[in-house]
């Protein structure tokens, strides 16, 4: 054999056959698609709001396969059947956001016992042809293809697709779908925790943290808009008395129950929370001298009237309540505002307890 010969042959062998091409685009495919999802991986540490965080990683999905339109409807409860979109690619986000889907149970478990809901199956499956129709009609997605959002074998989402081409493409939809439900797992874990730090334990209000914070926000929106603040201070009358006659777990199980009835008097626009054993605060953003006494003994009134059983005795609330407004008129901070409604209760207490002070009055009467 010549030399020149030779090396045509390996020359020949250098070049991939005709027949190899279209595998060799699938691999590619295939190795953007992963790149994509590694991409998605490496956002899980970074803190963002779900929504965003979900429509940055069906962008991922994007880029790694031909997936124009998608959305993730995630569970409203884990043990509802209602399921309400979050986030979306290539679809109209508001009417994402204001679609619900209704699963029965069997549906339910069909979508975890498949984790896939191929549309060549439709005529075999009467509840997959229900939900296709449904995405269809509903979010303007052809063909739509369904995939089950699932951790430790509870379904917690839905993932709808534009159908893609090749099988490769469908293996990269499998492991999205699993990063997603570990992302929407994580967000809903770390809101829990982040919600423990703001809430108060025993009583579930706010606690004393959160309180300043807010407050401390919503003062400085008040003297930046000319409007202006108030605070009401309260304590609960003669708990040590309920201690010592029921004991320490009788004066908690008192407050818990107390703590329903005074966050439930109160608006939207209001914040109540725990500031410390048994005081309790609130913070009425746009709220007069006049608001707030009025609230404030509105308040006072409906805990007057209200019971809190206590090993089947029927114990009435006693509270003694301070107000203080800012009216973006002198020059103190929030923490001013706390200290006058602090002394405002304080007057209410030496005057016999059970009353509602302002400290507009009291500082005119004590030269405070």
């Amino acid at each position: 054999m010549s030399s020149k010969k030779t090396i045509s042959i390996f020359s020949d062998l250098s070049k991939p056959p005709d027949d190899a091409k279209p595998l060799k685009g699938a691999i590619e495919t295939f190795n953007q698609g992963l790149t994509s999802l590694y991409h998605v991986s490496s956002e899980l540490q970074f803190s963002k709001p779900l929504p965003a965080l979900l429509k940055s990683k069906l962008k991922c999905l994007k880029s790694g396969t031909d997936i124009s339109k998608a959305a993730i409807f995630i569970k409203e409860d884990s043990s509802g059947a209602s399921l309400k979109g979050i986030s979306s690619i290539g679809l109209s986000g508001k009417l994402i956001l204001k679609t619900k889907v209704f699963l029965t149970p069997v549906e339910e478990a069909e979508f975890l016992k498949s984790n896939l809901m191929p549309i060549v199956n439709i005529d075999f499956n009467p509840h997959q042809e229900r939900l296709i129709s449904f995405f269809e009609k509903e979010i303007g997605i052809k063909s739509p293809g369904i995939m089950a959002l699932e951790i430790r074998d509870l379904l917690i989402g839905l993932l709808v697709y534009e159908r893609p081409a090749s099988l490769l493409q469908q293996e990269i939809l499998t492991i999205f779908s699993r990063q997603a439900a570990l992302t929407i797992e994580n967000a809903r874990l770390f809101a829990q925790v982040e919600e423990m730090a703001l809430k108060d334990i025993l009583t579930g209000l706010y606690n004393r943290r959160y309180f300043l914070q807010i407050l401390e926000y919503e003062f400085n929106r008040s003297k930046r808009y000319h409007q202006p603040i108030s605070l009401i201070f309260l304590d609960v009358d003669h708990l040590k008395n309920i201690n010592d006659t029921y004991g320490h777990p009788a004066g908690d199980q008192f407050l818990k129950q107390f703590s329903v009835k005074f966050s439930s008097l109160f608006r939207t626009t209001d914040l109540p929370a725990r500031y410390a054993g048994d005081e309790f605060v609130a913070i009425l953003p746009a709220t007069n001298q006049d608001g707030a006494f009025i609230l404030a003994k509105r308040v006072l009134d409906a805990l007057n009237k209200h019971e809190v059983i206590i090993r089947g005795n029927a114990l009435r609330i006693s509270a003694s309540i301070g107000v203080a407004t800012y009216e973006n008129t002198e020059g103190i901070g929030s923490m001013g505002l706390i200290d006058r409604a602090d002394k405002a209760m304080y007057q209410a207490k030496l005057q016999g307890r059970n009353c509602v002070k302002r400290f507009e009055d009291i500082r005119e009467t004590a030269n405070l």
